[in-house]
């Protein structure tokens, strides 16, 4: 056996020492390789198979493309923080409509950013929706998800619709340009103009004061 003088290591110590040089390289690149094909997701690709996740009522699926600590905005509604809170919004959107259709319009993204444009119809007829009892309404909405894709799952993603045209169309607000939404208007109008009134007389009664 071949050995090295002053204290190297042996032959066959070299060899262990080689291999294992080789094995954390090969570790490393194995590594890396993942990583590449995790950044190498297109996000618009990504927020694609989300969406029809959910369209399809696929939600473990839906539920694997979001990460752990994933933050959901929905503007009209409020923030879902993690895989099965916002899971469990989807499964509440679901099962208040049983009906439920929803139709991508357009996606498009960059390298780590994508957005979706969507379109939904519905009866509201199923379970309780945000504490409000089923009306057995028909909805018809449009929105757009922006959503943050980070190594191949969704990190944050943002949802945007008229949730005063929702509230209409499920009876909670007067239908626009009804006699309930025209007093509802000049009742506003009224208050505000009282509030002005009000605060002008104390500014006011502020000023000639001692």
């Amino acid at each position: 056996m071949l050995r090295i003088q002053s204290g190297k290591e042996t032959g066959s110590d070299s060899v262990r020492h080689s291999a294992g040089l080789w094995a954390r390289a090969l570790h490393r690149l194995q590594e890396a390789a993942v990583n590449v094909t995790a950044h190498s997701v297109d996000p618009a690709d990504v927020a694609r198979a989300a969406f029809r996740s959910v369209a399809t009522g696929h939600l473990d699926h839906f539920t694997d493309l979001l990460h752990e600590d994933v933050v959901y905005d929905v503007v009209p509604v409020g923030l879902r923080r993690g895989r099965q809170a916002v899971r469990r919004y989807f499964e509440e959107i679901r099962l208040a409509m049983p009906d439920l259709v929803m139709t991508m319009e357009h996606a498009v993204g960059d390298d780590r950013y994508a957005a979706v444009e969507w379109r939904m119809t519905g009866t509201f007829d199923g379970a309780p929706y945000q504490g409000l009892a089923p009306t057995k309404r028909h909805i018809a909405l449009q929105g757009v998800d922006f959503v943050e894709v980070d190594t191949g799952r969704i990190r944050r993603s943002r949802t945007v619709f008229d949730g005063a045209e929702l509230g209409r169309q499920i009876g909670l607000l007067p239908s626009r340009g009804s006699a309930a939404d025209r007093a509802a208007t000049r009742a506003f109008n009224v208050k505000t103009q009282l509030t002005d009134r009000w605060r002008e007389h104390h500014a006011r009664q502020r000023s000639h004061a001692p």
